[in-house]
């Protein structure tokens, strides 16, 4: 599970100092070109490195992938070192001793590593390993290019769908099989959903709080214009959806009793989840949450459906946010065509189920996607499916990669902070984030 929607607290002078230091380190990195790694070969076996983000279950998970990896190629060897957080990697590369092969638990830094020239370009690979682009479900390969081309490969999927509680839309008077198709509905299920005590105070709320880019792209927004290559926050159909999302706080009481009944939350991963132990009627959420609800609330009675879309905008039905898990390759790795060998196996149906099974993502490749394992048996993949088949949308998005993709999704998050007290409007929140992004950007294209 990648950290897509999770806030990064960087200044934009730290970016450039950290951005400059990068850079310069990088060239020498090139320019010395020095073996990936230190270990001692066999005779005609290669061994790489890999780093991945993953730990407890999830590494197990992995490394059953790796596994399955090195008896099927005995002539490739890869050794993985689990739960390794992006900084880890990116002192690596600076330090000009990366391994072979490395995850991002956050895509942004997908786009100023490529822009510093610190990523294997991947097309040529592609081109030859027989891959299609058609084989790939929409958002995956985008997910991994900058400028067009492609420096990553992405293997499984998070998608995001409407959750809903059954026996609160029962006790509320709402048919507990039909949830909210539209924004507007979904503002007056909210309404009815929240609940409080004697006193006034929140014991359930109707809607959590979504991520703000998720709204803004069920929205239809805009985050960079495709023919500039610029930001566009204030972009019309972003300004709707934070009016939106201030009207979402407002029916269920305000920011400060929103904020401070979201303060008693418990941990998502566990027998606390807010919305299995009843204090969440609906949320907009990852596919990763149907197993952990037969793990840790087999009880709770529960749907799965896609995200409601604005009344205005119909086009958007069926609207999706989607995030991955991206696997590159340093330029200067000593074993790229072995690397690229790992990377294309991860694309082949059997190992995204492989994998899918067991890590509970959604496969990009279409084909493993009609896999009947994945959505039959156990209870829990029925609500997967779900999942899997809102990916398919043509409305499913994601943020694009671009340089300042963490500075970028900061300050929207900051707006949106702005925008859920009343101390900004939607526009001139907006506004104030379109000024320090473009700014930034324009700094990165000097």
């Amino acid at each position: 599970m990648s950290d897509y929607g999770r806030r990064r607290f960087y200044l934009p002078s730290i970016m450039r100092i950290n951005r400059l230091l990068l850079a310069i380190n990088i060239g020498i990195a090139i320019l010395v070109l020095p073996a990936c790694q230190r270990r001692q070969q066999e005779a005609g076996v290669v061994h790489l490195r890999a780093w991945t983000m993953w730990g407890g279950d999830e590494a197990e998970a992995f490394q059953v992938v790796v596994d399955e990896f090195n008896r099927r190629h005995p002539h490739i060897q890869v050794h993985n070192l689990a739960a390794v957080e992006d900084t880890k990697i990116i002192r690596a590369i600076v330090a000009n001793d990366p391994p072979e092969i490395f995850t991002l638990r956050d895509p942004g830094y997908l786009g100023s590593l490529a822009g510093n020239g610190a990523l294997l370009c991947l097309d040529e690979f592609f081109k030859q390993s027989g891959l299609k682009e058609s084989d790939y479900a929409p958002g995956s390969l985008s997910q991994c290019r900058y400028n067009g081309t492609l420096y990553a490969m992405i293997y499984l999927m998070d998608c995001f769908a409407l959750l809903w509680n059954k026996d609160a839309f029962r006790e509320a008077g709402l048919d507990p099989e039909r949830p909210p198709k539209t924004l507007s509905e979904l503002l007056e299920y909210a309404r009815k959903l929240t609940r409080r005590d004697a006193n006034g105070r929140i014991v359930r709320i109707g809607m959590m709080p979504p991520d703000p880019l998720i709204i803004i792209s069920a929205f239809g927004g805009q985050f960079i214009d495709p023919k500039t290559g610029m930001p566009t926050a204030d972009h019309p159909r972003n300004v709707e959806a934070l009016e939106w999302y201030r009207k979402l706080i407002e029916v269920q009481g305000g920011a400060e009793e929103v904020n401070a009944f979201q303060a008693g939350f418990g941990q998502e991963m566990g027998i606390n989840n807010p919305f299995l132990v009843g204090k969440v009627a609906m949320m907009i959420n990852g596919q990763w949450n149907p197993y952990w609800f037969q793990r840790y609330g087999p009880k709770v009675r529960y749907g799965a459906a896609p995200i409601p879309y604005p009344d205005q905008y119909p086009e958007q039905k069926n609207p999706t946010w989607l995030g991955g898990n991206i696997f590159c390759i340093p330029v200067n790795c000593k074993h790229p065509k072995e690397a690229w060998e790992f990377l294309r196996w991860t694309q082949t149906v059997e190992a995204q189920v492989l994998f899918a099974s067991t890590m509970h993502g959604v496969p990009n490749i279409l084909e493993a996607r009609k896999e009947r394992s994945l959505r039959e048996g156990e209870p829990w993949k029925r609500a997967f499916a779900v999942f899997m088949d809102v990916a398919n949308s043509p409305n499913a998005r994601h943020f694009p990669p671009t340089p300042i993709t963490g500075l970028y999704q900061y300050e929207i998050y900051s707006a949106a902070d702005f925008v859920r007290y009343g101390t900004k409007t939607p526009a001139q929140a907006l506004r104030d984030v379109q000024k320090r992004v473009y700014r930034e950007m324009l700094f990165w294209r000097r």
